[in-house]
């Protein structure tokens, strides 16, 4: 009835009829900032919590929580030393930092724009990131640990080949890839890694490219992988700057009567977050329940323009006395 008055409200639906309405189901959950990293209560010792009683929603979030709170709560009755993930080792490690510092204003589900390290959060490395852990713990069977580190040594291999095989002008690869790709000057000279870089070039003719022994020894999973290291290396350091400036500007004040719709970027969300919290600090920012990554580093990058046209202000100020 209530959801049928609402609709009425609608210009146009005076005589609307609902078929089906919608429903909402409601739950008591447990504030997660009462939970430690490894899933387990600060109140109850032994007790390891997860899935919805946490406050968030969706199969995958209540998996990795119960795979985390499993795994924890079996180390505990061992008399081991627990595990913890982090925000730049899984997207589990995401979901639990943000639950334990920020609490839930609504039920949580986890996205790549919460993440502060997506290139390096890929699913082709996701082994990469995660066997480490499964082999400390005993998860492994041998003969997938030897795979592991088979893979491993075939990824680096490549790597090395890919930065250190080079074509100079003279080489006859040099024209054939010019002639292949439609380009008359290459450089002087072009290694792997510089080629993969290029439009239009594909991890397929770079395998083609590669000595024959290493290609007997690779699969195209593997040059693959390798690529995407070489090819989001620098963005990954670019991103790692710019998470460092953020989390050392928490001083940073915020101005009163700021007007956060100036901000380029910010979607509705994220400005009803914002105006809801009325941060006075850029540490109050941080701290804002459900607030991305990109929006914090657009208001870090609007603060600090603020700040910097303010000096240049008072500097003309200053120079312009009698």
């Amino acid at each position: 009835e209530l959801q049928q008055n609402l609709l009425k409200l609608i210009d146009g639906f005076k005589d609307v009829k609902i078929i089906r309405p919608g429903y909402a189901i409601e739950y008591d959950f447990v504030d997660p900032r009462e939970l430690r990293p490894t899933m387990e209560t600060s109140r109850i010792k032994g007790l390891f919590l997860a899935g919805q009683i946490n406050g968030t929603t969706g199969y995958e979030e209540a998996a990795c929580q119960g795979l985390m709170a499993g795994i924890n709560a079996a180390l505990l009755t061992q008399k081991r030393e627990s595990v913890q993930l982090t925000r730049n080792s899984s997207y589990i490690g995401v979901l639990i930092d943000d639950l334990i510092r920020h609490g839930v204003d609504e039920p949580y589900r986890i996205f790549t724009s919460r993440a502060e390290a997506r290139l390096t959060l890929r699913h082709d490395n996701a082994d990469q990131r995660l066997m480490p852990f499964a082999k400390k713990l005993g998860l492994l069977f041998e003969a997938d640990a030897q795979k592991f580190d088979a893979k491993l040594h075939r990824i680096s291999r490549l790597k090395s080949v890919l930065d250190n095989t080079r074509y100079k002008r003279s080489d006859t690869e040099y024209a054939s890839i010019s002639q292949l790709l439609n380009v008359e000057d290459l450089g002087d000279s072009i290694t792997l890694s510089q080629l993969s870089k290029r439009q239009n070039v594909s991890s397929e003719l770079i395998f083609k490219l590669l000595p024959e022994i290493v290609k007997k020894e690779s699969t195209i999973s593997d040059l693959e992988t390798a690529l995407a290291d070489i090819l989001y290396k620098g963005y990954e350091q670019s991103q790692n700057n710019a998470n460092e400036r953020v989390n050392n500007n928490d001083n940073l004040r915020v101005m009163d009567n700021i007007d956060f719709k100036l901000i380029k970027g910010l979607s509705s969300e994220m400005l009803e977050r914002l105006e809801r919290a009325n941060p006075r600090t850029f540490a109050d920012i941080r701290n804002i329940s459900g607030l991305t990554p990109s929006a914090v580093s657009a208001l870090l990058v609007f603060l600090s323009s603020l700040v910097q046209n303010k000096k240049l202000n008072v500097g003309r100020a200053t120079s312009e006395m009698p």
